[in-house]
């Protein structure tokens, strides 16, 4: 039967098309359980639910985003109401594509057993990765060219307090009522710290958040479309049952 994982994720109140992968998926679940109530304990829906529901958040955020400037007017008041909205949504945005990506490595320890704590299941942290080529070499050969846009990622993430600085450090570098485009950049400089970017903010490369997502997104769903792969390629029964 078809499980419909992906409706009950934020998917379901978006009109951003559900990715191809996880609708492929369901196809394979469609032949592998039969009933609602395997499939609510069935190892495998639970983790591509886990996985599509973390993609969902990041493009909800990213829709929050594009909507915040799209909703406010052309009056200056207004441009600084979209700027304060979009690095609120920016912040959530971060933290849904760090929870994205641990999600899928948590994916990857369930799946090939390793012998990791929960805490240890990220990608960040280096032994992931060397018990995942100790485990699943051929596996760790598919993941691996990831590792430096996961590490972009992470960098965005542990440096938000300071990549998004407060919109007086916009005001004093732009002036006192900065075009829109201006007051809704946040930094895109690896080492930027908050005491550097008050002092020297011409120094900064400034970028609209948005680019990120342009970015990143191609990478997430391509990653989304691996986890997906893999876990069609190692079927496990539901719990509670032999075999």
């Amino acid at each position: 039967m078809k499980t419909y994982f992906y409706l009950r994720t934020a998917y379901k109140l978006s009109a951003e098309p559900i990715p191809a992968c996880f609708l492929e998926l369901d196809e394979h679940f469609d032949a592998l359980v039969a009933s609602p109530q395997e499939a609510a304990n069935h190892r495998d829906i639970l983790l591509a639910e886990s996985v599509c529901s973390r993609m969902a958040d990041v493009e909800m955020y990213a829709f929050l985003m594009e909507d915040a400037r799209r909703r406010q007017s052309m009056e200056p008041g207004e441009d600084e109401k979209a700027a304060i909205l979009t690095r609120s949504f920016l912040l959530g945005y971060l933290a849904a594509c760090k929870a994205l990506l641990d999600s899928c490595a948590v994916v990857l320890a369930i799946l090939y057993q390793l012998p990791l704590s929960n805490h240890e299941r990220s990608f960040s942290n280096s032994d992931y990765w060397h018990q995942l080529v100790i485990q699943e070499p051929s596996v760790h050969r598919r993941y691996h060219p990831l590792r430096l846009f996961f590490s972009e990622v992470q960098r965005w993430y542990n440096g938000m307090v300071h990549r998004i600085p407060p919109l007086v450090v916009l005001h004093s570098h732009y002036g006192h009522r900065p075009q829109r485009e201006l007051l809704l950049k946040v930094a895109n400089t690896m080492e930027a710290d908050l005491e550097a970017i008050a002092r020297e903010p011409y120094r900064v490369d400034w970028i609209d958040p948005l680019e990120l997502h342009s970015r990143w997104k191609p990478r997430f769903l391509a990653l989304c479309e691996k986890i997906c792969q893999d876990i069609a390629q190692n079927p496990m029964p539901p719990y509670g049952l032999s075999g």
